[in-house]
């Protein structure tokens, strides 16, 4: 039976999600306010306004190369981007979150490239959106896209938690990061795999953070990032889900065994010569 306390937090996610409905349907942007500036958005709130982890990435240098994992509908994108000469590459498997953070930006006056049917003009500011998922091997999967947006996730349970259903299944391709990295030595890639042609898996700069909020695949996200991270020390802000809802499984990254715990994720980076400083949700990671 559902406690009272659940009952009134799934009534709070079910308003949330269909006030956002209303307010891209009918075009109402209201300006956000946080700790990396000023920006607009068609979303009825900003959860993130006063994020650790957006904090610490606004700290970077103006030219810095962030790459946001699991972008959902710009929060972070948008105002790292945001009157600066930082490259935002965003990778977003949800479709509809996709579209969203296109939105969110053209109303900024960012150019969207990489894959937005409607990229081009506007002002020399510009987000690299790939409508893909990030992970530790390349392949093709089911993602479940949820009626509450920011649920969305390549694993059914994780898509159907708080009252939530899946409202769609797409089928979406998932990339490491180690191979689509462009080498220091003027290779396209950190490992000699990249896809030429494809515009998802184009190379992009070795990045000075990257940043992970991908619904419990935090671990598959940063194992395909291992070479990227080892030889370049980027800054990482990672948002750590627990386990609760998800299945057996690290279904992102297409293998068999268990999701890593918070206790194996924090183990592995301290393996990799990083310091772990928990803020919030949020981990932000220095090399």
């Amino acid at each position: 039976m559902i406690s009272l306390p659940n009952r009134i937090e799934r009534a709070g996610f079910r308003l949330r999600y269909r006030l956002a409905d209303l307010t891209y349907a009918v075009g109402i942007a209201t300006p956000k306010r946080g700790v990396a500036g000023t920006y607009w958005s068609y979303e009825p709130t900003d959860p993130h306004g006063d994020d650790p982890g957006l904090a610490a990435l606004e700290a970077l240098p103006a030219d810095a190369t962030i790459v946001d994992a699991g972008a959902h509908v710009g929060e972070h994108a948008i105002p790292l981007a945001l009157d600066t000469d930082r490259h935002v590459i965003a990778f977003e498997p949800n479709g509809e979150s996709a579209d969203r953070l296109a939105r969110n930006a053209r109303r900024n006056g960012l150019r969207v490239t990489g894959g937005d049917p409607a990229s081009g003009g506007g002002s020399a500011d510009a987000i690299d959106l790939r409508r893909a998922g990030l992970g530790d091997a390349t392949a093709t999967l089911s993602f479940y896209r949820s009626t509450f947006s920011k649920l969305s996730a390549f694993d059914r349970d994780r898509a159907t938690r708080w009252g939530a259903e899946v409202a769609a299944v797409e089928s979406v391709p998932i990339l490491r990061l180690d191979d689509i990295i462009r080498g220091s030595d003027g290779e396209d890639d950190a490992t000699g795999n990249h896809a030429a042609g494809d515009d998802i898996a184009d190379a992009v700069p070795p990045p000075d953070a990257i940043k992970v909020d991908v619904e419990g695949h935090e671990a598959a996200v940063l194992r395909g990032a291992a070479q990227t991270i080892a030889t370049y020390r980027p800054l990482l802000v990672i948002e750590v889900h627990d386990e609760a809802g998800g299945r057996d499984g690290d279904t992102q990254s297409g293998g068999e065994s268990p999701r890593p715990s918070e206790r194996d994720l924090r183990e592995w980076l301290v393996e990799r010569g990083y310091t772990v400083e928990p803020a919030e949700d949020v981990w932000i990671c220095r090399g």
